[in-house]
């Protein structure tokens, strides 16, 4: 959804429509690796076509601390050292590729613009707005807007923008070890896509009119977001403060990768506790934006790479009166049967894009 100016095919404007609800960017014409990078690991998914059941690949690769924090490249040449690596064993030399805009850099604002604004003209306008009346945390931007409605004599759009040097270090770094990547997107938006491809006809989650509270726990970080009507209002991300070396990762009896908690067990429950409070602050900032009307938030969506999600999911209803949503690990496979497991789910969701 967000990528480089200098990269033009990284990028088209999120549009939606009736039978058409959920990001469409990029439309494959063969297969695709969707990427995910986080502070801790590499994940990916290899995929024959965009859907549930077009995976025929996945793995991941732990990354020592230090070489991507927060979000942000520290040691691109290690990096780069180890995707080279990671490209031989998992063969995918040369292929296109998209990948995720880390949470931590994303920003998602409600922007007003005057109704004599063309639709072509928007980005345009919002970067002349920069300094002005539109200001941003990080200079030089990089923009894709969502449209909300229209009001008398302004359009109220949803801006998203990033830091274009962030976005570019990514793609470069993909670039310089043999990857050609094509599309950037934001991980809330993977995840309702999943979310929308396996419950979008759901009475029990009510897609036409339902606000969905999103929260992905993993190991050192939650980020919550917030979709209404299929639009993606609000993204937080919290770090927790958990050093990634008390994570000791065994296997199960299938040879999957399953981290265990190996530090003081009442301070990871504290910093369980502070998350709590502050998706708490997140529900309470969303309900005091639409004053209390029809939208409420209806359902709570859990996904993380944390291995403790049911007492995650017990914390949730015991806190806020609401069983979140999980995904069932039998929803998903690959084509040759194996199950793609809970870790996985954000890859799979980034792997829909251009074809929910």
């Amino acid at each position: 959804m967000i990528a480089s100016r200098a990269n033009k095919r990284a990028s088209k404007d999120h549009k939606t429509s009736k039978d058409h609800k959920i990001s469409n960017v990029v439309s494959p014409k063969k297969k695709m690796i969707s990427l995910v990078l986080k502070d801790h690991v590499i994940r990916y998914i290899d995929s024959k076509r965009p859907h549930l059941h077009g995976v025929t690949a996945f793995g991941e690769h732990f990354l020592e601390s230090g070489i991507i924090q927060e979000g942000k490249i520290i040691d691109a040449a290690r990096l780069a050292s180890i995707l080279k690596e990671c490209i031989r064993k998992w063969k995918i030399q040369n292929r296109e590729v998209q990948f995720l805009v880390p949470d931590s850099v994303i920003i998602v604002r409600k922007v007003d613009i005057p109704l004599e604004v063309k639709d072509e003209e928007i980005k345009g306008h919002l970067y002349l707005e920069l300094g002005t009346s539109l200001h941003l945390p990080f200079d030089n931007p990089i923009f894709d807007v969502d449209f909300l409605e229209e009001k008398e004599d302004k359009k109220e759009i949803l801006l998203f923008a990033a830091p274009e040097q962030v976005v570019n270090e990514y793609a470069q770094i993909l670039k310089s070890v043999g990857l050609k990547p094509i599309a950037a997107d934001v991980s809330s938006l993977a995840i309702y896509r999943l979310f929308y491809k396996v419950y979008g006809d759901s009475e029990t989650t009510s897609p036409e009119g339902a606000t969905t509270l999103s929260i992905q726990f993993n190991l050192q970080d939650v980020t919550v977001s917030i979709i209404n009507h299929h639009k993606l209002l609000l993204v937080r991300q919290f770090k927790m403060n958990l050093a990634i070396e008390n994570w000791e990762h065994g296997t199960d009896r299938d040879g999957t990768s399953i981290p265990s908690w190996v530090g003081d067990e009442d301070y990871l429950k504290y910093e369980v506790n502070v998350m709590m409070s502050e998706i708490e602050r997140v529900i309470n900032f969303y309900s005091s934006l639409i004053n209390h009307q029809n939208d409420g938030i209806e359902t709570f969506l859990l996904t993380g790479d944390y291995p403790y999600l049911e007492d995650i999911a017990s914390d949730l209803e015991r806190t806020f009166g609401k069983t979140p949503l999980t995904f069932h690990n039998e929803l998903f496979d690959t084509q040759s049967k194996e199950l793609i497991i809970p870790k996985y789910y954000l890859t799979l969701g980034l792997s829909l894009k251009g074809g929910v």
